[in-house]
């Protein structure tokens, strides 16, 4: 028994070896033509055996993490910076004049009775249906007020309609323009005041793309 158990033990090497080797036969045949193969060589032909590991078993990729998709939001209309601005188109009250005014109801003055219009205009026509201005019964002021200077006095307050909003947008383009040609024309160390405002006609100005 002791015998059979070294026997055994002597042929494992050789039967692991056999496993991890391939045996190549190289045959030279008599025109001197060399070949390898892994049967034996045909007859007449110069044999060696060759004894080559066999290579180590494929290991197999680690599989990767399945990649985490955000989803995407959905994409929205980026809001304009700034809202776009109410303006409304004024006219003078004392000499007939249009002038842009972020300001729909201006506050009441006096004006000389003698220049409301330009030409001068008589009071029932200058604060008439279409007149230019809003006599001081409309604004709950006193009719006149005495001056030494300048005679009398009224009280008078412009009439505004609100602009639409694509006469808005040409009145921010055109003061954006200016405004840039006044920067490109001002000291450096005066420009701050005036690009704040430029900027923030262009944020206002995103209202109208």
């Amino acid at each position: 028994m002791r015998i059979l158990a070294s026997l055994a033990l002597c042929l494992i090497p050789a039967v692991v070896a056999s496993a991890a080797a391939t045996l190549v036969y190289r045959c030279v045949d008599a025109s001197g033509h060399l070949a390898f193969q892994q049967n034996p060589c045909p007859r007449g032909s110069r044999q060696t055996i060759l004894n080559l590991p066999s290579p180590p078993p494929a290991v197999p990729a680690p599989s990767l993490p399945a990649a985490h998709v955000t989803p995407s939001p959905r994409l929205r209309p980026a809001k304009p910076l700034q809202p776009l601005p109410v303006m409304y188109r004024c006219i003078n009250a004392t000499n007939g004049r249009p002038y842009i005014s972020s300001i729909g109801t201006p506050q009441p003055y006096l004006a000389p009775l003698g220049i409301l219009g330009e030409p001068p205009l008589p009071l029932a026509k200058a604060y008439g249906p279409g007149g230019i201005g809003i006599s001081a019964p409309g604004v709950g002021q006193p009719p006149h007020v005495a001056s030494r200077i300048a005679g009398y006095y009224s009280w008078v307050r412009d009439r505004c309609k609100r602009l639409p909003r694509a006469e808005v947008c040409e009145h921010l383009r055109t003061s954006l323009d200016a405004l840039e040609s006044r920067i490109s024309q001002t000291f450096q160390f005066d420009r701050p005041p005036l690009e704040r405002q430029a900027m923030t006609l262009r944020a206002q100005l995103q209202g109208c793309r």
